[in-house]
């Protein structure tokens, strides 16, 4: 039924397209010419049909797409609740039982218990084999310290005692090597001759080192009944002779070697320390070689004939035999670089002794067990001593305290405070030896050099130069007085007579300002005031004078 459409006195109430009726949507008014004006005709009637239903037929399409798309949305959150509902009743389905929890926790347990044991075992093993390694070591150190040091070879372990010190609280090691492979066979003739000789003084408070080579070849006296028959030979027959004596006794042959060169020094050398050369070769090559310093006046660096050595200037890295030869060689069959002969392989001695205590003592080298292994075996059967073994913790902390390039060396020759040479090559008949330049046997010019650069006393450090004049006119006066200033450690120049006597008891006269130590020592000693500048009608090149006037006599 078609509803028809109301009007009031000619308005005609027209609804806005696409809109419904009920709305309230406001009305429009036509007049009524209007109205008989718009009077639709059929074409535009049938025009006007179309469009609503093209209108009305988008519309549905419209709704259409609508509805599918709702519809569609619909499915697809069914479908995705239907997803969350399968998924949360497998959960459930899936959740363990009381009695499946507890086994899933015991097997949890089981497999923590397995993994603890794992590692309990691991740290087991690691720890049997570092206890092996220990004792092992420990075993080699007992065996071969009761080969090297003297006492019981637990005492290693247990005590640290202090070393022997001289009267000025010094420690004074000799150590020499003798020139074969073997510490107890005279393999070749002169096998067990001692081919490097020096002495090493130390202050184990301090912790400062000096060391001092003695040539080979210094002739000095001693007993030599069995080997030569004479009591005076070079220096490197001491020990054999002592040794070849006392039927083959290492600790006689040492003591005579100390004994002789303490008096050379003017030293108490309390200890000994011998190795051989394969000593030496097996601890270079244990701590896997050393580097030393090749400084030749040769462009070249150093050419040794004899053993072969051929070596640039710079740093060398050498292994065992390389260092060996760099202990031997001087040029003694030509080559070149060597032009000290055995002065310059006492340098070089001292170089491979340094680098060898710097690389063994390295924290590296003590961590290896190998490297440790390999020094025991090097020492075992190829090094002598006399310290205890309840000196040796002493010995390895003074070693690791004293620095390599901390030891002073103190050499006979070539010294570098610019003064003359204290020994020099001469001939004895038909051999050539070396002896000191005071005359033969006569040390004491060595003895003041070591004592006044060894000494903590400020004057004997300065080691100022004194002449002693008599002023007294009483003979023998001014070398009485010398030899007592001699003794207390001053450096005695010369002495002679005084230009003019005088009636004082002593005058000093200072020459170089620059040994203030020694002139307050000489002030305080004799109680009197320096007098700066010369003596008139006295020339010398002494840093003091000292005249002995007549009420110096006593």
């Amino acid at each position: 039924m078609v509803k028809k459409t109301q009007s009031i006195d000619g308005f005609i109430l027209k609804r806005r397209e696409g809109t419904s009726p009920d709305r309230g949507e406001k009305p429009v008014f036509l007049d009524s010419m209007t109205s008989a004006k718009l009077k639709p005709t059929t074409k535009h009637v049938k025009s006007k049909l179309e469009q609503k239903t093209a209108h009305a037929l988008s519309q549905s399409n419209t709704l259409t797409t609508g509805v599918e798309a709702s519809l569609r949305s619909l499915d697809f959150d069914a479908e995705e609740q239907a997803d969350e509902a399968k998924q949360e009743l497998q959960n459930i389905k899936s959740k363990p039982s009381r009695r499946e929890r507890k086994a899933i926790r015991l097997k949890e347990t089981k497999k923590k218990h397995r993994i603890r044991r794992i590692i309990k075992w691991f740290f087991i093993a690691v720890g049997a084999v570092l206890l092996a390694i220990i004792g092992w070591l420990s075993f080699k150190a007992l065996t071969t310290g009761g080969k090297i040091f003297q006492g019981n070879v637990l005492d290693m372990f247990t005590s640290k005692t202090r070393l022997a010190e001289d009267e000025n609280g010094r420690t004074n090691v000799l150590i020499f090597g003798t020139s074969g492979y073997s510490i107890e066979e005279d393999a070749w003739d002169g096998a067990l001759l001692t081919d490097s000789i020096m002495v090493l003084s130390i202050d184990q408070d301090k912790h400062d080192a000096y060391m001092i080579s003695l040539p080979r070849d210094l002739y000095v006296k001693h007993t030599c009944k069995k080997l030569l028959g004479t009591s005076a030979g070079k220096l490197n027959e001491t020990y054999y002779c002592a040794y070849l004596d006392s039927n083959k006794d290492e600790e006689t042959g040492a003591a005579a070697l100390r004994k002789t060169a303490g008096k050379i020094l003017g030293l108490d050398v309390q200890y000994y320390a011998h190795a051989d050369w394969t000593a030496l070769i097996k601890a270079v090559n244990a701590v896997g070689g050393v580097d030393v310093a090749v400084e030749s006046v040769d462009q070249r660096g150093i050419y040794d004939r004899m053993t072969g050595l051929r070596l640039p200037n710079g740093v060398a890295h050498l292994d065992g035999e390389q260092a060996l030869m760099f202990t031997r060689a001087r040029g003694s069959l030509g080559g070149y670089g060597l032009p000290g002969g055995n002065f310059d392989r006492e340098k070089n001695q001292q170089k491979v002794l340094a680098a060898l205590q710097q690389k063994a003592l390295n924290a590296g080298t003590l961590a290896n067990p190998a490297t440790v292994n390999s020094l025991l075996d090097a020492l075992g059967d190829n090094f002598r001593t006399n310290f205890k073994t309840s000196e040796v913790q002493t010995l390895l902390d003074l070693a690791g305290n004293i620095k390599s390039n901390n030891i002073i060396s103190l050499p006979l020759v070539g010294r570098e405070d610019g003064e003359s040479d204290l020994v020099t090559t001469g001939m004895l008949g038909s051999i050539s030896i070396v002896r000191p330049v005071k005359g033969l046997y006569d040390y004491s010019d060595i003895i003041n050099y070591v004592k006044r650069s060894i000494s903590s006393d400020p004057v004997a450090r300065e080691a100022a130069k004194i002449d002693v004049l008599n002023g007294s006119g009483q003979a023998g006066l001014a070398q009485k007085k010398a030899d007592t200033l001699k003794e207390a450690g001053y450096n005695i120049l010369k002495v002679t007579n005084a230009p003019t006597d005088t009636s004082d008891n002593v005058k000093i006269y200072q020459l170089n300002k620059g040994k203030a130590d020694t002139a307050s020592a000489l002030e305080k000693r004799f109680d009197t005031k320096i007098i700066d500048g010369k003596l008139d009608g006295y020339s010398t090149s002494a840093d003091f004078i000292i005249v002995f006037g007549v009420a110096a006599v006593e």
